[in-house]
């Protein structure tokens, strides 16, 4: 594929489609831990990936992105069974993954609904937004492909993009609790940062606009909360500076075939700043010093 927005399906995405092997978030992601990880789980560079095991754990948290954003299409439900344990139940389920659908229980999919209709709630009422619906106002799963000056190729997947093309809400499920103070903490080491950088530049390069960036969290327990996150400048600075290094790393990488790996000496372990200074004040607590 050439430059431009698409509608593709997901498993199409993921196999890289650009004419030549594209930088992605996740990319970017592997690239910052190591260009030889980057290779490793790229699609169009390791021809001998490691066989992919079943996630079952990531189900919950892609049907009710899919049923919130898009409807239930993706989604098959397995009837009858209370879990997986039996023959006929697994059966129905690896059925269902064969033609792309989702498999839920149903007592699964209720807990899906009820997640779908919070999260909308949530965003109905966020008056930052000023989103009244989802499906209406914009589009879904778009994907944008776009050519660096380098000559590299690059892609992403938008989850939501209002159609005036002034925001992109990016929308996460998660165990962990989401109150902004906490999950916060979560944006840098997860990549998200990254990602509303690389998403913001795919559509300039594409359709010259520059869309604000919210992550939208939920936790997938009841009552399934949500809060809404953006990057304040020091983030986005520091997210801009990553994206840039891996444009350019990216593009050095294919050029000469180098791929290094961990460095090949022993690494002595510093430190943090904050681990001196919480033991410092322990230290002095613990009374005199010898």
């Amino acid at each position: 594929m050439i430059a431009g927005s698409y509608k593709i399906d997901f498993p199409t995405y993921l196999s890289d489609p650009c004419l030549l092997p594209s930088l992605s978030r996740s990319t970017i992601i592997d690239l910052l831990d190591s260009p030889a990880r980057a290779f490793w789980n790229h699609p169009r560079l390791n021809l001998t990936p490691p066989e992919e095991k079943e996630k079952t754990i990531f189900d919950i948290g892609s049907a009710t992105h899919n049923l919130l954003l898009e409807g239930d299409d993706s989604i098959f439900v397995v009837e009858g069974f209370d879990d997986w344990k039996k023959k006929e139940a697994q059966e129905a389920r690896k059925a269902a993954r064969e033609v792309g659908k989702i498999p839920l229980l149903e007592k699964q999919y209720a807990d899906v609904c009820m997640m779908a209709a919070a999260a909308n709630s949530a965003i109905m009422d966020c008056t930052e937004l000023g989103i009244k619906d989802l499906r209406d106002e914009g589009d879904s799963e778009l994907t944008y492909i776009w050519q660096e000056s380098n000559g590299i190729w690059c892609r992403i997947r938008v989850d939501w993009i209002r159609k005036n093309r002034d925001l992109i809400l990016d929308y996460k499920t998660t165990a962990t609790n989401v109150n902004p103070s906490i999950f916060s903490g979560h944006i840098n080491k997860l990549g998200y940062g990254i990602q509303s950088v690389f998403y913001r530049r795919g559509v300039k390069a594409v359709e010259d606009k520059e869309p604000n960036f919210v992550i939208m969290a939920q936790e997938t327990e009841p009552p399934y909360f949500c809060s809404f996150h953006g990057l304040d400048m020091q983030n986005e600075d520091m997210a801009e500076q990553k994206v840039k290094w891996a444009i350019n790393k990216w593009g050095e990488c294919l050029a000469t075939g180098n791929w290094d790996g961990y460095p090949n000496r022993i690494c002595y372990a510093e430190p943090k700043p904050w681990e001196l200074a919480e033991w410092e004040i322990k230290r002095l607590q613990g009374g005199d010093e010898e």
